[in-house]
Parts: structure tokens; C-alpha cells; sequence
């Protein structure tokens, strides 16, 4: 018997019809399918989004944040949460939070009165008087055939590490830091410029993409008063692999009292991060906070904030699955923690 066109026609829309029917009666059959009928009505407003916007009070013994609308106060010597006094002020906004951990960020610098001023030029660096004068070379190797330059950051730097500086100064202006990055194992990039004129010009740029070789980096410390320059063992002697914690060195800040110089340092899955203190004088660095989520990835710049003496800082850590502030020493001792997780 011969079916017409007409009859072929309706027969294939009933077809397509009944796929979404057929395929929903299949995912009541899958594994899983009665837990997830369980769950599914307690699915919404299990997560509740939102801001903690901590505000620390002036004597910095404790803060105060907002948890479902109410604002409280944990104080850190009692370990207790309780109901904060009406601020004149509302808490930060998410914007001003924000701009707050950003600030947390930045080390302790102290006034810089130098006697000298630096300078980047020709992939190396220069020295001289504060009105340009008296210049002297610090590096000689520093060059584009080399593929080695000195206090500049790496292009993935700054994309990746949010590091926009590549020199820093001691607090009292005797000593000068500054990056050295090796580009010969990093491929070149080649960017078109001036492409609105009749000839273009090609911008050469040593450019790691996902999966290529980075460039090596190593810390210098040059004494101004010695003329002394000493390279740090930002790696502890390990050689520059994938897997050295020292792979990046990064957040690189001066101590209050200049006497020594702290770097972040981390492989290159960056699943565990130290923060470490260099000696400037004999290049030695300890570890002084050490962070590993082997399972993903650790946080690259967790809010660190400094205590009027100097010596010790609040340190925001997420190493147990939760985020938690804890009290160091620059000799990596814990006095205690607040467990954010618990607020």
C-alpha cells in the first residue's frame, strides 16, 4: 500500500513530537534520578549571595560585617560575635569593598626620600642624582639580542599576576630591588602596528602563550652605599622548572624597618603559594606563610593587612575549603585566627 506525501508528512511531525516526551521517561530511569527529586525543591535559596564588606575599627581589634541584612561585630581577642554599635555610615559598597582588598594588597612602603632615582633604559639599569645627573649603569648584560632585560616586568605579568611595577626601594632609599627576566626559552609575538598609515610597522614582543615556556625570572638587591648587588635565592636553589615554587615572583614589597624583602612565590599550576622573606644581604629567603590546594589552585594576592608594629599582619587564607584570617609573625608563627566560616 502507497502512503502520499501528506501522510509521510504527518507521520515524521509525530516522530519529532515524541522525542522530548521519550527522552524525559529515559531520566527517570537514570541513577540518581529519586536523589535528585529530593533535592530539587531545597535547590533554591540554599545560596545566599552577598558581600561580607568587613570593616575594621580604628584600634584594628575587631571588625564589623553584614550576615542576612543585620550588622555585627567579631572581636578578635574574644573570638565573639556580637551586635555592633550603629555606625555613622553605611558598610562599603561591593565597589568600595572591592577597592578596600585592593588597597590591602600593597605592602607597607614607609616614605621613600631617596638620594638617587632609577631609571630602565636599553633593558637595563640606571642610577643617578635626583636631577638626572651623575647617571651610572647598575647592569651590563641586559639586551635585545640576549633577550635578557632588567627592571621591566614580563608581558604575563601583568596579565596574569596583576604586577605593574619592576623596582622598589628601601624604605630609607639605601637599597634598590628590581626583577631580571631571562626571555630566551619565551617565542616571540608579532603585533601589527600603525595600521591606519600607507606602511605598517610589527611590534616583536617575547609573549608566552598557554603551554609555552615563560621567561626565567630572578630578584637583584643593589646597595647604593656598597655598590653591592646580590641576587636572591628566590628559588632556594631549585632550578626554574614548571613545578619550582619560584616559577613566578611576584607582590615583592619592602619590611616597615627595610631589613628585609618579601616576594610571592608560586609554580606554575600556582596550587601552592609561600609568601617568603629575602635577606638582602646574603640572598637567603625563608618561608614565612605556605598555601597549597593541590586539587586546583590557591589565591595568587589574599588580603594581606599589617599591624602598627610592623612585625605582624591579619592573612587571608582559604586552605581549609573556607576563608580565615589569621595573625603572623614574619617568622611564619600563628598567634590565632578568626574562622570566617564560623561568622
Amino acid at each position: 500500500m502507497r502512503c502520499s506525501r501528506f501522510g509521510v508528512a504527518a507521520f515524521a511531525l509525530l516522530a519529532l513530537a515524541s522525542l522530548p516526551l521519550a527522552a524525559q521517561d529515559r531520566l527517570k530511569s537514570m541513577p540518581g534520578y529519586d536523589r535528585y527529586t529530593q533535592m530539587l525543591p531545597k535547590i533554591q535559596g540554599a545560596i545566599k549571595p552577598g558581600v561580607a564588606a568587613a570593616q575594621w575599627a580604628d584600634d584594628g581589634k575587631s571588625f564589623d560585617f553584614l550576615r542576612d541584612g543585620k550588622r555585627l561585630r567579631f572581636d578578635l581577642s574574644t573570638k565573639q560575635v556580637g551586635d555592633a554599635r550603629p555606625a555613622p555610615r553605611t558598610l562599603l559598597t561591593h565597589a568600595a569593598s572591592a577597592a578596600r582588598r585592593a588597597a590591602a594588597r600593597r605592602r607597607w612602603r614607609g616614605p621613600q626620600t631617596h638620594r638617587a632615582r632609577r631609571s630602565y633604559k636599553d633593558r637595563n639599569l640606571y642610577l643617578a642624582a635626583k636631577d638626572g645627573s651623575a647617571e651610572r649603569q647598575i647592569t651590563t648584560d641586559g639586551s635585545e639580542s640576549l633577550r635578557i632585560k632588567y627592571g621591566t616586568a614580563s608581558w604575563v605579568y601583568g596579565e596574569e599576576l596583576d604586577q605593574t611595577t619592576a623596582m622598589w626601594w628601601s624604605p630609607d632609599g639605601s637599597k634598590l630591588a628590581y626583577y631580571r627576566f631571562d626571555e630566551k626559552p619565551v617565542k616571540d609575538y608579532f603585533l601589527q602596528t600603525d595600521q591606519t598609515t600607507v606602511q605598517g610597522s610589527v611590534m616583536t614582543e617575547g609573549y608566552p602563550k598557554s603551554g609555552t615556556a615563560n621567561p626565567i625570572v630572578d630578584v637583584y638587591v643593589y646597595n647604593d652605599r656598597t655598590e653591592q648587588t646580590r641576587r636572591l635565592e628566590v628559588r632556594d636553589g631549585v632550578p626554574f622548572t614548571d613545578a619550582a615554587v619560584g616559577h613566578y615572583v611576584y607582590g615583592i614589597s619592602w619590611t616597615k624597618d627595610g631589613s628585609e624583602l618579601l616576594i610571592h612565590r608560586t609554580n606554575r599550576r600556582q596550587n601552592i603559594m609561600e609568601l617568603a622573606a629575602c635577606q638582602p644581604i646574603t640572598g637567603v629567603c625563608r618561608t614565612v606563610v605556605r598555601e597549597e590546594w593541590l586539587p586546583s589552585w590557591t589565591e595568587n594576592h589574599p588580603t594581606m593587612r599589617w599591624l602598627d608594629d610592623g612585625k605582624r599582619f591579619i592573612w587571608e587564607s582559604e586552605r581549609t575549603g573556607f576563608k580565615n584570617y589569621y595573625l603572623y609573625d614574619l617568622f611564619g608563627q600563628a598567634a590565632r585566627h578568626a574562622d570566617a566560616a564560623s561568622l
